[in-house]
């Protein structure tokens, strides 16, 4: 039984350092430019990036045929987020991240039940997230706050795999007010800011 425990660390130990061919649902780290080969999936969820570089921090799903299908991240300097990849339904499919970078990183693959919950009326966060909720009714609003310089970009779904509503895409500081559609139970958000989301 030990050497059987010993023999899964292991792997997963080596999962963790060198980007491989391994599952998805797995985590990987690395330095600079990689290209992380996965399973393929055409399954949504969610990647968590960390980048400790000083220069640009890029990556693109890759799908089965070798060409690009998202830009899942595209920043410069230090990051650390959650994005949703396979959302939109048209995905043929993730094999592979192509990661640009600088510095050190890390991408964690998890289910999308593991996305934070917007559970009260008012969330706070920076950066890259994604939101879960109890699917709304009827006529409802979310109020947003970005104190970024960057996109602020934030997208509704009422069922993931399909294309979300756009809510919010503005450049640098905003305040403003949107309708969110009945039935949203997930919602994402690309800010390279402070931000606040208020729904009533």
């Amino acid at each position: 039984m030990f050497r059987r425990l010993l023999a899964v660390l292991t792997i997963a130990a080596t999962a963790l350092v060198i980007p491989g061919s391994a599952h998805a649902g797995k985590t990987y780290s690395g330095e600079g430019d990689q290209v992380v080969r996965i399973r393929t999936t055409k399954t949504p969820g969610l990647l968590t990036f960390t980048h400790d570089g000083e220069a640009n921090f890029i990556v693109t799903a890759v799908n089965p045929a070798g060409k690009m299908e998202d830009l899942l991240v595209n920043e410069i300097g230090p990051y650390e987020g959650t994005v949703l990849y396979n959302g939109n339904g048209t995905s043929k499919g993730i094999a592979a991240l192509e990661i640009k970078a600088d510095g050190a990183w890390t991408a964690v693959f998890k289910p999308v039940s593991a996305a934070r919950c917007w559970c009260a009326a008012t969330i706070r966060g920076v950066g890259d997230q994604v939101l879960k909720l109890s699917p709304t009714r009827g006529l409802r609003t979310v109020r947003a706050v970005h104190s970024g310089e960057a996109n602020f970009i934030v997208q509704s779904y009422t069922r993931v795999g399909t294309y979300g509503d756009l809510l919010f895409n503005e450049i640098g500081g905003y305040r403003g007010k949107a309708l969110l559609p009945a039935g949203t139970r997930l919602v994402t958000v690309k800010a390279d800011g402070s931000w606040t989301l208020q729904r009533r």
